[in-house]
C-alpha cells in the first residue's frame, strides 16, 4: 500500500497524526457528528412507514446521482480506472448495500438512539483491521480512548440488555452493520484513489443500490407516494443529510485521519443520536446516557486534543 494520500486528500501528518488532530479535521468531525447523529431518528420515522429496500434504492440513487454531478461540477476527477473497479464494488457492498439493509431491519426491531449506540462499536473493528491490514501503530492514547469508547457503549447498551436478550434480532442486525462498515472503511483507505472524494462517494452508492433496487422490485410494493408529510421530510433529510453530506465528511475525515482515531473521533455520533432521538421521538433519556457520555468524551478528546510539538515515543500515539 502507498503512503502517498488519496486524489484530493489533504496530507495526515506522519505516525498517526501525534501532534493533533487539524482544525480543518476537527471542523470536519463536528459537522459529521450533527449530521449523521440527527439522521437516526429521521431514519427510523422513515422505516416504520415506508418499505425497506424501495427508499434504500430510490434515496441511494438520487444521492449517489446528485454527488457525481456535485464532482463534475467542481471538476473532480470521476472515471473510474479499469484497475480499480474491483476495489470499488467490494467497497461499495460493504459500505453502502450491506451497510444500508442490516440498518434498516435494525431499525424496524429496536429505538433509533440505541441502534446508533451498537453501530459504534465500530472503533473496535476497524482498530482490529487497521492493525492487521493496514498496520497502523496502535499507542496508549488510542488504546486507553477505545477502552473508554466501548465502556461507553456498553453502558448505553445497559438498559437494553434484558430487551436484547428476548430478542436480539435487532442488535444483531445492526452489529453486522458496524463490522461492515469497519471492513468497507479499510478497502477505502487502502487504495489509493485516482477518482476525488464526491465521485467516490457517488460510485459506491449508486453500485450498492443495484441489489437492494433489485429485491425492491420483486418483493415490494411501489409506495413512496403514499408517504406521511412526516416521512416525507425525514426521508429528505435521511437523503440530503445522512446519504450526500454525511457520506461526502466521512471519506474526506478517512482520507486526512488515521482510520482507528477517525472511528474513534465518530464516537459523539451516537451521543446525539440518543440526544435527537429523545428530543424527535420520546425515547427515554437517563443517568446511564449522561455516564456514556462522559466515557465518550473522554475517548474523543485522548484522539483528538493532544499538544503540538515535543517529542514523543513510538508508544505516545
Amino acid at each position: 500500500m502507498s503512503n502517498k494520500p488519496a486524489a484530493g486528500a489533504l496530507p495526515s501528518k506522519p505516525g498517526g497524526s501525534r501532534a493533533g488532530v487539524s482544525k480543518a479535521g476537527f471542523l470536519l468531525l463536528i459537522c459529521l457528528w450533527l449530521v449523521w447523529g440527527t439522521s437516526w431518528p429521521a431514519m427510523r420515522i422513515v422505516f416504520t412507514e415506508l418499505p425497506l429496500w424501495q427508499f434504500r434504492a430510490a434515496s441511494g440513487a438520487f444521492a449517489g446521482i446528485v454527488l457525481l454531478l456535485i464532482a463534475l461540477a467542481v471538476k473532480q476527477r470521476w472515471r473510474v480506472p479499469r484497475r480499480h473497479w474491483a476495489a470499488l464494488v467490494a467497497a461499495a457492498a460493504f459500505n453502502m448495500t450491506l451497510w444500508q439493509v442490516l440498518v434498516g431491519y435494525g431499525l424496524i426491531n429496536i429505538g433509533a438512539g440505541h441502534a446508533a449506540i451498537i453501530v459504534y462499536t465500530l472503533p473496535v473493528w476497524t482498530t482490529i483491521l487497521s492493525v492487521l491490514f493496514l498496520k497502523e501503530a496502535i499507542g496508549w492514547r488510542t488504546i486507553l480512548a477505545l477502552i473508554f469508547g466501548t465502556a461507553g457503549v456498553l453502558v448505553l447498551l445497559s438498559s437494553d440488555f434484558e430487551k436484547i436478550g428476548t430478542n436480539p434480532i435487532g442488535a444483531v442486525f445492526v452489529l453486522g452493520a458496524a463490522i461492515s462498515w469497519a471492513i468497507g472503511t479499510i478497502i477505502v483507505k487502502r487504495v489509493q484513489w485516482t477518482i476525488d472524494l464526491y465521485a467516490l462517494a457517488g460510485w459506491q452508492l449508486l453500485i450498492g443500490l443495484v441489489p437492494i433496487a433489485a429485491i425492491a422490485l420483486a418483493t415490494e410494493r411501489f409506495a413512496l407516494h403514499e408517504a406521511s408529510p412526516q416521512a416525507m421530510w425525514a426521508g429528505l433529510y435521511v437523503v440530503f443529510g445522512g446519504l450526500i453530506a454525511g457520506y461526502a465528511l466521512w471519506f474526506k475525515i478517512v482520507e486526512i485521519l488515521p482510520v482507528a482515531v477517525a472511528s474513534i473521533g465518530a464516537l459523539m455520533i451516537p451521543v446525539i443520536g440518543v440526544a435527537s432521538g429523545a428530543l424527535i421521538l420520546g425515547e427515554p433519556v437517563t443517568w446511564i446516557e449522561g455516564l456514556a457520555l462522559a466515557l465518550v468524551l473522554g475517548a474523543v478528546s485522548l484522539v483528538l486534543f493532544r499538544k503540538p510539538g515535543g517529542k514523543k515515543s513510538p508508544d505516545a500515539e
